[in-house]
């Protein structure tokens, strides 16, 4: 995983931060999910109840968090796109028509909430990923990957929620405002 220590990402656009987002963070998530859910059902196979335990909550969040990456890729992003060619245009008539103010923002704000509410779970699950006895190694293993998994998932939010919406919220309030004042 890259070290996120050398990146401003309040210097970096909103559209390579939404690239940014999709490429590293929901790629990464996506493909930790699915490494996690293989590993966990083999320990749950070999008799392991932690590892049942595990699987079936990162199995709601791997359904939950596809269908949030889903409406970010296919509706929120394309849309905060469609808000910055407006911008760099200046073009009143390619004015998007929807608002993402408020609701749309709010439920990904609390989509979020619900994500980290699942990795919660898994740290009670695991004491939070303390370390197994030497013996259950493959156990140690799947601590360590939900380990990272959640300190993904962390910095994306903290991303998405801090900086990319409220550098979209901005643009769209300048946006409405662009539009009351021409009019």
């Amino acid at each position: 995983m890259q070290n996120y220590s050398q990146f401003n990402f309040n210097l970096v656009d909103s559209d390579e931060l939404m690239n940014y987002l999709v490429v590293k963070h929901h790629g990464f998530t996506a493909c930790m999910l699915d490494l996690i859910l293989g590993h966990s059902l083999n320990l749950a196979n070999d008799g392991i109840s932690q590892a049942l335990k595990i699987y079936e909550v990162v199995n709601k969040l791997n359904n939950f968090a596809l269908k949030h990456f889903y409406d970010e890729e296919e509706i929120l992003f394309p849309y905060a796109k469609k808000i910055l060619e407006w911008q760099q245009e200046g073009n009143s008539s390619a004015m998007p028509v929807i608002n993402i103010m408020g609701n749309p923002i709010g439920r990904f704000i609390k989509d979020h909430e619900v994500m980290t509410s699942f990795m919660e779970e898994i740290r009670d699950i695991t004491g939070n990923y303390a370390a197994m006895d030497a013996k259950k190694n493959k156990l140690m293993l799947l601590h360590h990957e939900l380990w990272e998994l959640d300190n993904d998932i962390k910095k994306q939010i903290f991303i998405e929620d801090y900086i990319l919406f409220n550098k979209l919220l901005s643009l769209q309030k300048d946006m409405i405002i662009s539009k009351f004042i021409k009019s």
